[in-house]
């Protein structure tokens, strides 16, 4: 029985050892949630056994239990880093199965999150994390974890429109010394953007297409006319080019400027081409003058989708942002889940947690309410190991299998020593 007795403090001693070596090499996992091993006596009565002279059996292991302390709280700076202060889990669930009726949440302390390439927040695991719908002014929607959904941040917000008209203002020159490289007026040959020669004057101008994406536009000046003895006018021809193609104006777009340098008619050219929706080019405001070709203004009335430009997560949970230069929406409500018994969570590894039927049924809040912690944005958690008090616990664990391992020795010395004997 010695040698059973001295087996079974070996076995309890190497438990505690190998939870305390898990607990060491864990001290830099961030959110991880250190453990200690409980141990019990073993004694086997019966109803004839003398209790007084009665021995134990040696020791077991009662149960591993986590500690749920708040660790160390790190600032990093990167605004989808979240740490709880106070009591709480995250909610996550796993990417992959998102829509799944059987894919339980898990819970962790650890926050290190970052956005996907969908724009879903997950942890490195690409276990996304779950927020409550809320209202455009954050008022959450529902506190029912079976409507739980992954936070999702959209980079982009709103519905783009297609430039119809570009306004532009220019400076075009009235001396015939500064018509650019054209090599007559009216020039010799058909424009050709490749050729400098045949036109006088070219700009680049702004213009989105239907998707909000931005179109490569480019607009011509060809002299065609410059003032005489029989006219003061001065007139320039209009050629559109967009994504290298050109835009066929179904009238001429020549625009005529007076004596005194102001358009006189043609201030409005459209053009189109195939089933391309009509796009103008108005040049009210332009005049001719003797200097160089110049562009004073330009712009259309085209919308591009607005971006993301800030985010920003509150103490409450509340996830925000802005697109553009708008006001902020919110785009969810952070979950945090607690139970009646977390000892009795499962660990699945990752600094993760499992709810048992033991650890009782999953509480869910907002954080800052009542038996929640608050949410830190832009910091982690770090492991609530203390790396001190693991070596000693180490140093202790070490004499411990040492004196069993002894126990066993002396055990076995004893058996040899009747095996010995003599009769």
């Amino acid at each position: 029985m010695s040698m059973s007795t001295a087996l079974s403090g070996l076995m309890a001693a190497q438990t505690d050892i190998s939870t305390t070596a898990h607990n060491i090499s864990n001290v830099g996992t961030m959110g991880f949630r250190s453990s200690r091993v409980e141990f019990a006596d073993v004694f086997s009565t019966s109803p004839f056994t003398v209790m007084r002279t009665a021995v134990g059996m040696g020791a077991q292991v009662q149960r591993v239990v986590q500690d749920f302390t708040q660790g160390n709280v790190l600032t990093t700076g990167n605004m989808l880093d979240l740490a709880i202060e106070g009591q709480g889990f995250f909610a996550l669930r796993q990417l992959a199965t998102v829509n799944s009726t059987d894919n339980e949440p898990l819970f962790s302390r650890a926050g290190a999150f970052a956005m996907n390439q969908d724009g879903i927040v997950t942890d490195s695991s690409n276990r996304a994390l779950l927020t409550f719908p809320v209202a455009l002014d954050g008022t959450p929607l529902t506190e029912d974890m079976s409507r739980a959904q992954p936070l999702h941040i959209p980079t982009q917000r709103g519905e783009p429109n297609a430039t119809s008209r570009i306004s532009l203002e220019t400076v075009l020159p009235s001396s015939a010394a500064m018509l650019g490289q054209q090599d007559a007026v009216p020039p010799t040959k058909a424009l050709d953007v490749e050729d400098p020669t045949t036109f006088a004057h070219h700009t680049v101008v702004p213009a989105y297409d239907a998707d909000g994406k931005s179109m490569e536009a480019d607009v011509y000046f060809i002299r065609t006319a410059s003032p005489s003895a029989t006219s003061a006018n001065t007139t320039y021809q209009i050629r559109l080019f967009v994504n290298g193609f050109e835009r066929v104006a179904p009238t001429p777009t020549t625009v005529t400027f007076g004596d005194k340098g102001e358009i006189t008619s043609g201030a409005i050219s459209s053009f189109a081409t195939g089933t391309d929706e009509e796009l103008e080019v108005d040049l009210t405001g332009s005049i001719v003058d003797d200097v160089p070709f110049a562009v004073r203004s330009a712009g259309h009335d085209g919308k591009a989708r607005e971006k993301l430009t800030n985010l920003d997560i509150d103490t409450m949970g509340g996830v925000w942002a802005t697109f553009g230069a708008g006001e902020r929406i919110a785009l969810g409500q952070v979950i945090l889940a607690n139970f009646p018994n977390p000892q009795a969570l499962r660990p699945l590894g990752k600094a993760t947690f499992a709810a048992t039927g033991e650890s009782g049924g999953v509480q869910t809040g907002i954080p800052g309410g009542a038996g929640f912690g608050s949410v830190r944005a832009g910091a982690l958690e770090r492991s609530n190991v203390e790396l001190t008090e693991e070596l000693v616990n180490l140093i202790s664990a070490q004499r411990n299998y040492q004196a069993s391992a002894k126990a066993m020795e002396t055990a076995t010395s004893l058996m040899q020593t009747i095996m010995n004997i003599r009769a």
